[in-house]
């Protein structure tokens, strides 16, 4: 579902993570009393209307737990990006340029001042 969703690897073992042990809680408290009314109550020859029935209730329960991976990580990159912008203290654009621009500089000299290697050639 992860590809579908328009996860990547990293997102969706992530995603699996964090969304395997609610799942299996609530797929045990979902079929084990469905067994119990199933085989204890149920008539057999209608064991399998009811179990239709019952899988089509987990899968919307299912569905509805599952919601919109996509739309998640971009809350959450959303909220990242509202607290980066809060952590920054004031540093804006211009100051990010400024100092790209004198990394870029101070490279350009750094190798201006290194001594030249001449490749060997056969």
């Amino acid at each position: 579902t992860a590809f579908v969703q328009g996860l990547d690897k990293d997102a969706a073992i992530k995603r699996a993570q964090e969304t395997f042990i609610p799942l299996m809680q609530r797929n045990l408290l979902f079929w084990i009393p469905v067994q119990f009314v199933q085989f204890g109550y149920v008539d057999e020859n209608l064991q399998i209307p009811f179990l239709s029935v019952c899988g089509l209730a987990w899968t919307i329960i299912i569905s509805l737990f599952a919601g919109n991976a996509k739309k998640a990580v971009e809350e959450e990159t959303e909220e990242l990006v509202v607290e980066m912008n809060e952590a920054s203290n004031g540093i804006t654009a211009a100051d990010i340029k400024m100092l790209e621009k004198e990394i870029i500089k101070a490279a350009e000299q750094e190798s201006a001042t290194k001594p030249k290697t001449k490749m060997l050639t056969r």
